[in-house]
């Protein structure tokens, strides 16, 4: 049987893990999907060549929510993403450890009667 400590050390680690994880796919979205549809291209970049930007993105102009397309689905999008799988990973996801005794002073018993 693993020590408590072992135990919250164990789940401290997954949870970073995953968290990172999330927030690592989201910084690579935000800065992909930005760049691609954000910026204007040259027409000899290789990215327009193989049709995986525009030269002129349509997302330059069109809005969504009022703000641009780029904005919304780029920044916004993964940033309300991101939020609601916080939210409900700290509700769900995370196990509550037992951490001890440490905060009982001597004479105390766990039920809180001496």
């Amino acid at each position: 049987m693993m020590s408590p400590a072992a135990l919250t050390y164990r789940h401290a680690l997954r949870e970073a893990r995953i968290v990172l994880c999330v927030w690592f796919l989201a910084l690579v979205w935000t800065v992909g999907y930005c760049y691609l549809h954000g910026y204007r291209h040259d027409a000899d970049c290789w990215l327009v060549q193989n049709g995986i930007a525009e030269t002129v993105p349509a997302a330059l102009s069109q809005t969504r929510f009022g703000m641009p397309m780029w904005v919304c689905w780029g920044i916004f999008a993964p940033a309300v993403c991101c939020t609601v799988f916080t939210f409900l990973f700290g509700l769900f996801g995370m196990p509550d450890d037992p951490l001890g005794v440490e905060g009982l002073s001597e004479g105390e018993s766990e039920g809180g009667q001496s």
